[in-house]
């Protein structure tokens, strides 16, 4: 009753019967006729009036309750929001590296469960980077034309007009009289490395356009290359590779191999690999400076060289058209197609997919896995100079002043036009390098070296433990600790990366048979034992032992050890002769009196056993009994 008391005085008050209630009914604009006073109408009417359980606050039990499929009350309410499925399909497929297979189990039980643990780590890293993309809320955005247009008549000067004020500051353009330039970018995009064949090197940062050192070598630069961070960098000169450090100081003068024209580095491995015009290619460890491995290819000066990011294998062009796949630990090319009529000018590999083009005017692209051509592409004027994939699949192709950057090149459907196209007249494009974690393309050319807005090429979103593009000076030198300690052996390095840890089974059954077939040779040539009748004697297995005895007597050697040994054996002896001795005369003694009253007993009427009572006999035979079996 209470409660339905304080709930109808919140309710709005009703108008007076009357005049006012007639007021009221015919609509009176802008006044509102209220009771002064509303008496408050007893209890029993209220409940009769107004359904409790209507406006009643439901108990616990009651809110379960349902009424149709429906609570109490939820016709009025706006229906809860509820969490849609998430599809983990497409996401597991995008973070999945290799095989999601379950492992086999083997023999040994131990790699089974070491097999079976990385497996649920990794299985485990993937289930959370697919939960974790719903936090990175940056996408990548592609230029979209509207109607009649086309993306590839956008110039940059409409895309830097269009971007916000800080993208618009990533693009610049130095212009330089050393030759033409090539570019390079550090792992994190923070860094770029620049060299002109007349001998100019610089690094930059890209951020605050700070110039970290800057060398005027007055020799011939072939090619330049950033290693694990800014903080040192190789140089293809004229005759040797030396190395700088941010400041430009020479740290070395790699004179193993001469005359180097191309490099690249391998930053799991710490490998830094150059081919030259002598026809050879050599891998270099930086952080130890020893050469790991040295190859001669034996088809003339390399023309092309660069990376499988995914694997470590090195693909090196040459001038008969052919391009070989090397590893450090094979002598010999592990793969070699023949790709073009003419020398391959220029290579890039992203994923399953990798870019060739020749110096007969075509560039194409190849799929690893069957190894045959997917698309093929035609320049004009001049063949591609250099190849370069960015993060997203976007491919940009530099041939004499013409820049085109490709979309959608490694799908089924060969793409019609160009993304974006850039002319540079009366210059000559000599060399292409994507910016990582940036929508930024680095040109180098006869004229010095600039770059330009790409929109989409690179990644949206990173990962600090891979790469930051905005680590600090503490961040980079605990990395450079962890690649260290996290960096694989050249072994590791082979064209199926999904072999490693696995077991071959041919070459185990190659060796199981090897090790039978040898077993059974040497049991022809081995002698089988006589076996002589006898030897399980009493009187060979005391010889055994004796011969056994004078052995270990004399390893023991002379002395009072051998003397000790001995007197503890005889008294050994005679406490178990003495022991046996008093057990069977007293085993004796029994039998013998046992056998004279058996004697008494069998000799008739007559005897002393007769003549005595029978209970006193019977005592005297238990007793008898009793001693011989305890002995």
């Amino acid at each position: 009753e209470e409660q339905a008391r304080r709930t109808l005085c919140f309710l709005p008050a009703m108008p007076k019967k009357g005049k006012a209630g007639e007021a009221g009914a015919a609509g009176v604009e802008g006044k509102d006729v209220v009771a002064k006073t509303t008496p408050i109408k007893p209890a029993e009417e209220i409940i009769k009036l107004v359904d409790i359980g209507d406006w009643a606050p439901a108990t616990s039990s009651e809110s379960r309750r349902r009424q149709g499929g429906k609570l109490a009350g939820d016709d009025e309410r706006p229906p809860e929001p509820k969490f849609a499925k998430a599809k983990m399909g497409a996401g597991i497929r995008k973070f999945s590296r290799g095989s999601s297979a379950k492992p086999a189990k083997g023999d040994n039980l131990k790699q089974n469960r070491q097999a079976e643990k990385d497996w649920k780590k990794n299985d485990e890293a993937v289930f959370r980077m697919v939960k974790g993309e719903v936090l990175q809320t940056e996408e990548a955005g592609f230029l979209e034309a509207e109607g009649r247009e086309k993306t590839w008549k956008y110039s940059q000067s409409q895309i830097a007009e269009a971007s916000t004020v800080g993208v618009a500051k990533k693009k610049f353009n130095f212009t330089l009289p050393y030759g033409s330039y090539s570019c390079e970018f550090t792992r994190n995009g923070q860094y770029l490395l620049v060299g002109g064949r007349k001998g100019h090197v610089a690094m930059m940062r890209c951020d605050t356009m700070q110039i970290e050192s800057e060398l005027q070598l007055k020799e011939t630069v072939r090619a330049v290359q950033t290693v694990h961070n800014h903080t040192l960098y190789a140089v293809a000169q004229k005759k040797y590779v030396y190395m700088y450090d941010s400041k430009g100081v020479e740290i070395h003068c790699i004179k193993d191999q001469r005359y180097p024209s191309h490099l690249d580095f391998l930053p799991y491995h710490f490998l830094l690999v150059s081919a030259g015009d002598l026809a050879d290619l050599h891998y270099r460890d930086i952080s130890t400076g020893q050469e790991v491995a040295n190859h001669r290819t034996k088809l003339g000066p390399t023309r092309s060289l660069r990376q499988n990011p995914t694997n470590g294998v090195m693909h090196v062009g040459h001038s008969n058209g052919c391009v070989t796949m090397w590893t450090p630990s094979v002598k010999t090319p592990v793969v070699k197609m023949f790709c073009h009529a003419g020398h391959v000018t220029s290579m890039a590999v992203h994923g399953d997919y990798m870019l060739t083009s020749g110096a007969e005017g075509y560039w194409k692209v190849w799929d690893l896995r069957k190894y045959e051509s997917v698309h093929t592409f035609k320049t004009y004027g001049n063949p591609a100079a250099d190849i370069d994939v960015s993060m997203t699949g976007l491919v940009g192709v530099g041939f004499g002043s013409h820049l085109q950057i490709w979309k959608d090149v490694f799908n089924q459907a060969r793409p019609e036009a160009a993304y974006l196209k850039e002319e540079y007249p009366g210059k000559t494009v000599s060399s292409v390098r994507f910016r990582p974690y940036e929508d930024v393309l680095g040109v180098g050319h006869s004229g010095g070296f600039e770059t330009l807005l790409v929109p989409g090429a690179g990644f949206a979103n990173f990962d600090s433990f891979e790469s930051n593009p905005f680590e600090t000076k503490k961040q980079r030198q605990e990395r450079e600790v962890h690649q260290l300690l996290e960096k694989l052996q050249p072994d590791s390095i082979m064209l199926d990366p999904s072999r490693i840890g696995s077991v071959d089974q041919k070459i185990v059954q190659e060796f199981v048979k090897e090790q039978e077939a040898k077993a059974a040779e040497d049991a022809k040539t081995v002698k089988k034992k006589k076996k002589m009748r006898g030897k399980d004697k009493v009187g060979s297995r005391m010889k055994r032992k004796k011969v056994e005895r004078w052995k270990r007597w004399s390893q023991e050697g002379e002395g009072q050890n051998r003397w000790r040994g001995r007197q503890r054996r005889r008294r050994w002896r005679r406490r178990v002769r003495g022991r046996w001795r008093r057990r069977w005369r007293r085993r004796e003694g029994l039998q013998h009196r046992w056998h004279h009253c058996r004697q008494q007993a069998d000799r008739g009427p007559g005897s002393l056993l007769r003549q005595a009572p029978a209970e006193d006999l019977k005592g005297y035979f238990q007793s008898i009994r009793r001693h011989v079996s305890r002995v």
